[in-house]
C-alpha cells in the first residue's frame, strides 16, 4: 500500500514539473566575460538539481569512507556482545544441567562483554561454589561492585554461605541488605535455616509465622518448626514463667490450638505451676480438635489441693463431642480419685479396662489407677491383683518391642 501510494506521487510530481516545463518559455543568460552563455531556464534549474544531487551523493559516499573505522568497530563490538550473551546462556544452562567446570568457562568467557561482566561473575561465583571452590568463589563476588548488583550479590553469598554451613557468615550478610530486600522470601529461608542451625529459636518462631503468614512454608512443616522452636525455648525458660507466657502470647491463634504445639507449651507451663494458664491452652486445644496426649495431662491442670470437678464437668462435655474414646474416661477416674468420689472413679476405670478399643499402655495404666483406689479404701489384697494385672500388660509391651 505504501510502494502504491509513493508511486501515485512520483506520478504526479512528473506531471506537474512536465506542464511547468512545457509552458515556460524564460531564458537565463550567464557572463563569464569575456564569454556570454545563454540557456533556458528549465536547463539551468535541470543543471542545478543535477549538481545538488551528485554533490550530495559524493558527500554521502565521502563520508561512509570516513566512517568506515567506526563501523567496523561497532560491528565487532556488536560480534563481541553476541558471543559473550552466548556465552552468558550457556553458562546458565550448564549450573541448571550440573556442569558446573564448563559454566565456569562459559561465565568467565561472557565478562569479555563489560555490560554482562557482573551478571557473569555471579554465575562464575555460583559455579566455583558448587565445586567448593570457595577461595575462587570469594574472588569472583569481589569483582562485582555496582550498586545495581549489590543486592543480587548480597542474596547470592548468604545463600551459598548457608549451603556451605556458615550460618554466623549468611546472618551477618543478610543484615547488610536494606529493610525491605531482608524481607524477601528466599532471604527470610536462608535465616531460618541459618537461625535453625545456630538454635536461635525466638527467631526461628518468628520468621516461621512469617512465612506462614505469607503462605511460604507449607501447614505441616511451618507447624513442625514452630513445635520444635516452641520445645527448645520451653526446654530454656523452663524456670521463667514470664517467659512462657510472652512465649504462649505471641503465638497466633492456629499455633495455639495445635494439639502438639499446647502439648509442648501446657508441659513447660506446669513445669513452673501455671496451672491455669495450661489448662486454658489445654481446652482451647481439644475444643477444636481431638488428641489424647493432651487429654493425658489434663487431670494435672489444676492446683494441688484444690477442687478440680470443673475439669469432671468439661471432660463430660468432651464426651459427647468425642464419644467411645477411653481416654476421656482414665482422665475422668483420675480427676475422682483426686476428689476421692471411689464409685464414679471404679465405674470409670472399669469401663476403661472392659473397652475393647483401650490400647494396652492405657489398659495398664487404668490398672494402676485401679490399684490405687484399692489402696485409698484399705483394700490391700485387691490392689495388689491389680498391680500384677498392670505388670504383666507392661511386660508384654516390652516383649512385643
Amino acid at each position: 500500500m505504501r510502494g502504491a501510494l509513493w508511486i501515485t506521487f512520483l506520478f504526479a510530481i512528473a506531471v506537474i514539473v512536465a506542464l511547468f516545463a512545457s509552458s515556460n518559455g524564460g531564458h537565463i543568460t550567464i557572463y563569464f566575460p569575456p564569454y556570454r552563455l545563454d540557456t533556458s531556464l528549465n536547463l539551468f534549474i535541470a543543471s542545478i538539481l543535477g549538481i545538488f544531487i551528485v554533490s550530495l551523493l559524493a558527500w554521502r559516499t565521502f563520508a561512509a569512507v570516513l566512517d568506515l573505522p567506526k563501523q567496523a568497530a561497532a560491528y565487532r563490538r556488536k560480534q563481541r556482545e553476541t558471543r559473550s550473551i552466548g556465552f552468558l546462556s550457556e553458562a546458565i544452562e550448564d549450573i541448571f544441567a550440573g556442569r558446573f567446570s564448563k559454566a565456569l568457562k562459559s561465565a568467565e568467557a561472557a565478562t569479555a562483554n563489560s555490560a554482562l561482566a557482573e551478571t557473569a561473575a555471579l554465575l562464575a561465583a555460583r559455579s566455583a561454589h558448587r565445586m567448593n571452590q570457595f577461595d575462587v568463589r570469594d574472588r569472583w563476588l569481589l569483582k562485582i561492585q555496582s550498586p545495581e548488583k549489590r543486592q543480587a550479590k548480597l542474596v547470592a553469598t548468604a545463600d551459598m554461605q548457608m549451603d556451605a554451613h556458615d550460618a554466623e557468615g549468611a546472618l551477618a550478610t543478610i543484615e547488610q541488605l536494606q529493610k525491605g530486600d531482608a524481607r524477601q522470601l528466599l532471604v527470610q529461608r536462608i535465616a531460618l535455616k541459618a537461625n535453625q542451625q545456630l538454635k536461635n529459636w525466638s527467631e526461628v518462631l518468628k520468621l516461621t509465622h512469617s512465612l506462614s503468614k505469607r503462605e511460604a512454608l507449607h501447614p505441616v512443616v511451618a507447624q513442625k518448626y514452630i513445635q520444635e522452636a516452641i520445645a527448645k525455648l520451653v526446654q530454656e525458660k523452663s524456670t521463667d514463667h514470664e517467659a512462657l507466657l510472652r512465649i504462649w502470647k505471641t503465638l497466633p491463634t492456629e499455633s495455639r490450638k495445635a494439639s502438639k504445639i499446647a502439648l509442648v507449651m501446657a508441659q513447660g507451663l506446669l513445669s513452673v505451676s501455671q496451672y491455669d494458664v495450661a489448662r486454658g491452652l489445654v481446652e482451647e486445644s481439644l475444643d477444636a480438635q481431638w488428641d489424647e496426649a493432651l487429654i493425658d495431662i489434663y487431670p494435672k491442670c489444676v492446683i494441688p489441693g484444690t477442687s478440680n470437678l470443673s475439669l469432671a464437668q468439661k471432660l463430660e462435655s468432651w464426651m459427647i463431642k468425642y464419644p467411645g474414646e477411653p481416654a476421656l474416661s482414665l482422665a475422668l477416674a483420675r480427676i475422682c480419685l483426686d476428689q476421692q468420689l471411689w464409685g464414679k472413679a471404679k465405674s470409670s476405670l472399669v469401663g476403661v479396662i472392659r473397652d475393647p478399643k483401650t490400647k494396652p499402655p492405657m489398659k495398664a495404666a487404668a490398672h494402676m489407677a485401679m490399684a490405687q483406689l484399692h489402696e485409698s479404701l484399705n483394700e490391700s489384697a485387691e490392689a495388689a491383683g491389680e498391680y500384677e494385672l498392670a505388670a504383666k500388660i507392661y511386660s508384654k509391651i516390652v516383649i512385643d518391642r
